[in-house]
């Protein structure tokens, strides 16, 4: 047994812990306390330090990783449209691999240790195996044609099927039906049926934009002429994104809507009585050029609410810190409320909060030691101002790796990316 000792332990789902201890035997926590560790303990000390869970970053892309930088000052379906041509006729399953690689280790060394990955390759959960991050690897479904529904589903279970072999406690797989704009409403049930008869979570973006809200409420804006081209009927549904997902039965506990920026008070009723999480993803959302999502009357109206960077093609890093200022500084929440949605609250979103997501008896032994400089009587709110990551430990074990060979084979691909 070991016990890490801190002038911190912070739980998340009780008040902190001055001159505290976390002991941990092989991949689980003991227990948690103060003065004292058990006299069989091995000590490990980290002074003027936090001890926190891992941060859950409940809304990911590791695939996506090496287009950081490459799509800037673009309008939402511009940068949908130049995303999707050099992922599918510029890349390789090679140069996506070593991007989903990088995404893993960015990711653990910004403190994370559990994610929502929504993948299209399968990458992403091939990165979350080897490096050992938990949570649910969400594999997409696209098919905004009605007639190509069965052929989508058809690719979405075999994936599924050989994905799920693989599966363990708190390393799950989930199915992401991607968007309003590229999933048409029979496709949509079709996966919802699909995923509950087989108990798999779902994630869905929506409410994202303007743009999309015009489609699905008027069948009008770039979406609908983008499908208009291809030959793809477009049906306005008088109706807002949220309220079209609900009418179609994929609202629900199993659900986590991705961004719900576009939201009104319906729709936060539809999404609270329907047991729905949500995942802010502010400096994405920023970043794209959305507007502020309504996370404090969302919370206000008992709507759980996670956080997520999205991918670094719309974010800088995968920083969890700097998601939970920016909700701090928007939505005027506290730092202590912003940690828990970090934390805690993106366990439950994913369905993992009996494993994961706070330092308690049982729980995985994941967690990260952040430095808090001089005394301080406000350890959360320190450590978010900070960020300043220490260690991640995953399972009990301290995560040790180096960053420049997986960073230089993916600076490799994004130039040839920049000359093409």
């Amino acid at each position: 047994m070991i016990a890490y000792q801190a002038d911190w332990i912070c739980p998340a789902t009780t008040p902190p812990v001055r001159d505290g201890w976390l002991a941990v035997e092989k991949d689980r926590i003991v227990s948690v306390g103060t003065g004292e560790p058990p006299q069989n303990a091995q000590r490990v000390e980290y002074p003027r330090c936090a001890i926190l869970p891992g941060f859950v970053n409940a809304h990911a892309h590791l695939e996506l990783t090496l287009f950081h930088g490459l799509l800037e000052n673009l309008s939402f379906s511009d940068w949908i449209a130049r995303l999707v041509r050099m992922k599918y006729q510029m890349c390789t399953r090679d140069g996506l691999k070593a991007s989903a690689r990088l995404g893993a280790a960015e990711t653990l060394r910004a403190g994370v240790t559990t994610v929502g990955e929504v993948m299209d390759i399968g990458t992403g959960w091939e990165a979350m195996l080897e490096f050992g991050l938990q949570g649910v690897a969400y594999q997409e479904v696209f098919g905004p044609a009605e007639d190509a529904a069965g052929e989508a589903l058809r690719g979405l279970q075999e994936k599924v099927h050989a994905y799920r072999k693989q599966q363990s406690e708190s390393q799950r797989i989930g199915v992401s039906p991607h968007a309003p704009y590229t999933v048409s409403a029979k496709l949509y049930t079709q996966v919802g049926d699909y995923a509950r008869s087989e108990g798999l979570r779902m994630t869905a973006h929506i409410a994202e934009s303007r743009d999309e809200t015009l489609f699905v409420r008027e069948g009008d804006g770039p979406f609908a002429e983008a499908h208009r081209k291809r030959g793809i009927e477009v049906v306005a549904r008088a109706c807002g994104p949220v309220v079209h997902l609900d009418r179609l039965g994929l609202l629900g506990p199993d659900m986590l809507l991705i961004h719900a920026v576009e939201t009104d008070s319906e729709d936060l009723t539809r999404i609270r009585e329907s047991g729905s999480f949500v995942v802010h993803c502010p400096r994405s959302n920023a970043y794209l050029g959305h507007r502020v999502a309504p996370v404090a009357a969302m919370r206000a109206r008992g709507i759980p609410v996670a956080l997520g960077t999205d991918s670094v093609a719309s974010n800088d890093t995968f920083d969890m810190f700097g998601e939970m200022r920016a909700v701090v500084e928007q939505q005027k929440l506290s730092c202590d409320e912003a940690f828990r949605m970090a934390t805690i609250g993106g366990a439950q979103a994913l369905g993992l909060e009996a494993q994961l997501g706070s330092l308690e008896a049982g729980k995985r032994a994941d967690f990260v030691v952040v430095g808090t400089g001089s005394e301080t009587v406000d350890p959360v709110g320190t450590c978010v101002r900070s960020g300043d990551v220490r260690r991640t430990f995953l399972g009990g074990r301290e995560v040790v790796m180096d960053l420049e060979e997986l960073r230089r084979d993916v600076e490799n691909i994004r130039r040839e990316l920049r000359r093409s």
